[in-house]
């Protein structure tokens, strides 16, 4: 069945009024019809099965038929700190780290950055990208997007554990660094990926003094959208995460 994000102020006892873009999904886009079934979500990690009763050009309502816990979201929470990339490989990145299942991404402004602050307009796009990808992905909580800070900040501000992966590391490789505490261990990791150019070794440097550990991906450089993928990927098989039964 489709599945639709709604705000929670919509739900009212057994009822759900569904407005704006999923009211447009439903009626213009899948053309759905009264008794069709769709899944909808509050976004508190309950999903709730829902009949259409009815459907026009302004809303439509449904009928609460069950409810259940989603089971879309991993138990390793993971932050994925992005470095901004041009729009159209930024977009994958955001796209492909939600349907994996990240919890948060924070966008960084990094040394080599070709792109800076992103306009609010871009902002709104990503924030939709990320509700399709988590509607698409059978999520049942949309990651949060946090605005974009510069590298300095984000450093100084990250949740730990954390771990910056850098193409000329030559010491530790993810797997290592995944296997030993503090990450063995975590409920919560937050990971950063840098720009189209890597990170320069001041802002490496910078990562090192701040407690964030730094590993390589191997000895194959990967473009920014791909190593971000690649790493969320080892976290949660490390974690166990890619068990469907768990």
């Amino acid at each position: 069945m489709h599945r639709f994000f709604i705000p929670k102020e919509c739900f009212e006892n057994d009822k759900v009024k569904i407005t704006g873009e999923p009211l447009h999904q439903i009626g213009y886009v899948l053309r759905l019809k009264p008794a069709d079934r769709i899944i909808v979500l509050d976004n508190s990690g309950r999903e709730f099965e829902v009949e259409i009763e009815y459907l026009t050009k302004k809303e439509s309502q449904g009928k609460i038929l069950s409810k259940k816990t989603g089971k879309g979201e991993p138990a390793v929470k993971i932050t994925l700190y992005q470095a901004l990339l041009k729009a159209d490989r930024f977009e994958l990145a955001l796209q492909k780290c939600v349907e994996l299942g990240v919890t948060a991404i924070v966008p960084f402004i990094s040394e080599r950055c070709v792109v800076k602050n992103p306009s609010e307009s871009k902002a709104e796009r990503w924030q939709k990208i990320v509700r399709e990808a988590a509607e698409q992905s059978e999520r049942s909580v949309i990651p949060t997007l946090h605005p974009a800070v510069s590298f300095e900040e984000a450093c100084r501000t990250v949740s730990r554990p954390a771990l910056l992966l850098w193409e000329e590391e030559n010491g530790k490789g993810l797997k290592q660094v995944l296997q030993n505490l503090p990450f063995k261990t975590a409920k919560a990791i937050s990971l950063f990926i840098g720009p189209e150019g890597g990170f320069p070794e001041s802002e490496v440097k910078l990562a090192r003094k701040q407690g964030i550990a730094v590993a390589s991906l191997g000895r194959r450089v990967l473009r920014s959208e791909t190593a971000g993928l690649a790493a969320i990927s080892a976290i949660l098989y490390e974690k166990n995460e890619m068990d469907k039964k768990r």
